[in-house]
This record gives C-alpha cells, sequence and structure tokens, in this order.
C-alpha cells in the first residue's frame, strides 16, 4: 500500500525535474520542458583568440535567442536563432545572422527518482551565416551524442557527454569531423544555486589536435521559471587560438 501511494509523489517529482532549465554549459542533463510547455531565452558567448601563423587575433561574440518545447513525453525540441560579431585586432567589425540550430533532446531512459539518465541527442546547423564575413561555418553540421548523469549525496550531479560532429568547422581552421567528450559536475548548495566544474576534450579527426576546455560557473533560479546561468573557461592546447570562453545564460520557462 505504501508503494502505491509513494508512486505518483515520485512521478510528480520527476515531472517538476524535467520542468527546470539547464544548468550546464558544456552537456546536457535531465533538466527540459513538459510536454505541452516551454522554455525561452537568451544565451551570450564570448570567445577570445589570440594572433597565430593561420589568423590575427580576434574577438567572436555571440548574441542568441533560444526555444525549448516538450513536443512528446520525454522529447525536446530546441531552436537556435544567433546573432554572431567578428571583431579582429586590425580591420573592419562584422555582424550579422549565424548559423541557426534545431536540436532533439529525448529522455531514454530515467529512473523514477530521477537519476540515473541517459539523453540521445542530436542538432543541426544550417549554413545561414556569411562564411565570408566569418559569421558562419558554410556548411551544414550534425552533431549526435548521448549524456549520462546521475546524482550523489543528495547534492552533487554528474554528467558524462560524449558527441560526434560531421562538417564541424571552428571557424579558424579547416578540419571537419570532430569527437568530443564533455564532463560537469555540479554542487546544490540550496534549491535555487548551484556550483559548476566542468570540462571539454576535443579531438579533431584530420589532425593531430586535442585541445581541452576547464572552467567553472554557477546558476541561480530567482522564480520556479526564471534562472540565470554564467560559464566561464580557458582552452589549452587550441590551435585555433581561442584562449577565453565565457558564457552567460537567461531562460523563462512556462
Amino acid at each position: 500500500m505504501l508503494k502505491k501511494l509513494l508512486l505518483p509523489v515520485l512521478l510528480c517529482s520527476a515531472s517538476v525535474a524535467l520542468a527546470a532549465p539547464q544548468r550546464t554549459t558544456l552537456t546536457t542533463e535531465n533538466q527540459f520542458p513538459e510536454l505541452g510547455h516551454a522554455e525561452v531565452g537568451y544565451d551570450y558567448t564570448h570567445r577570445e583568440f589570440s594572433q597565430n601563423s593561420r589568423h590575427e587575433g580576434f574577438k567572436y561574440g555571440t548574441h542568441e535567442v533560444f526555444a525549448r518545447v516538450g513536443v512528446v513525453d520525454n522529447l525536446t525540441l530546441r531552436l537556435h536563432a544567433p546573432i554572431n560579431s567578428y571583431k579582429p585586432d586590425y580591420g573592419k567589425s562584422q555582424n550579422g545572422f549565424g548559423d541557426f540550430r534545431a536540436g532533439l533532446d529525448l529522455v531514454a531512459y530515467q529512473d523514477v527518482f530521477s537519476f540515473p539518465y541517459v539523453i540521445p541527442h542530436a542538432d543541426v546547423s544550417f549554413s545561414t551565416g556569411d562564411e565570408d564575413k566569418n559569421l558562419g561555418s558554410g556548411e551544414t553540421s550534425y552533431r549526435f551524442g548521448v549524456a549520462i548523469g546521475t546524482k550523489t549525496h543528495e547534492m552533487f550531479s554528474w554528467v558524462l557527454d560524449v558527441s560526434y560532429e560531421a562538417n564541424h568547422d571552428s571557424k579558424t581552421t579547416d578540419e571537419d569531423d570532430i569527437f568530443e567528450v564533455a564532463f560537469s559536475w555540479m554542487w546544490e548548495l540550496s534549491e535555487q544555486f548551484t556550483l559548476n566544474i566542468e570540462a571539454l576534450v576535443q579531438d579533431y579527426q584530420d589532425t593531430d589536435n586535442q585541445p581541452y576546455l576547464i572552467g567553472g560557473g554557477f546558476s541561480y533560479k530567482w522564480t520556479p521559471a526564471f534562472q540565470t546561468r554564467f560559464f566561464m573557461g580557458g582552452w589549452q592546447s587550441q590551435e585555433s587560438g581561442e584562449d577565453l570562453v565565457f558564457n552567460a545564460n537567461a531562460s523563462y520557462s512556462f
């Protein structure tokens, strides 16, 4: 009898967790809009590239509006519309639309307590940005991946996300396919405030380049529907010259 009474409560708790916004930047967490609900938001990314033998130094900014919609049970549709800015240390700056992107996230497995979970995800990035102005890749790219996450000690969450992107273009190289492994660790200090440590390793398939990114940040849920998130990290061994990444995100669920 106790199990019968407890099961609806557990299912409801899992559903509430799915309605929350993403707290991670480099990985996919089991936080999605419920069926029939949506999330809209703004995402800003600032990237800095040092001068090297391939190009002069420059800064790259992306202002993106995005939406996530629960289309069917455990399946979320994502739409991303960026406006990019390219600012070289010397020369003319460029601004305009970047590559629009659409994606799907499927919660293929999730325990009744929401952890552990397995989330396959896929993205298609369309070549809507002007490649000649360094605002887009010039090619349609395809990304496929899977995220595995769990929770320990009722306050620490872990996510491992492995993905592969075909026709990837880093905007400063001619390299194509790329294999990535990302990791996120979260410390839930309260129901509103979470600290993150995240890392990303890339393996370019056309070269021996294997750069890695290490950073940290936090998320804060101001209301049950509104959250902000921040991340800053530094690249190592990146042949493209990229040094610094800063990301800020704000989202509203309804």
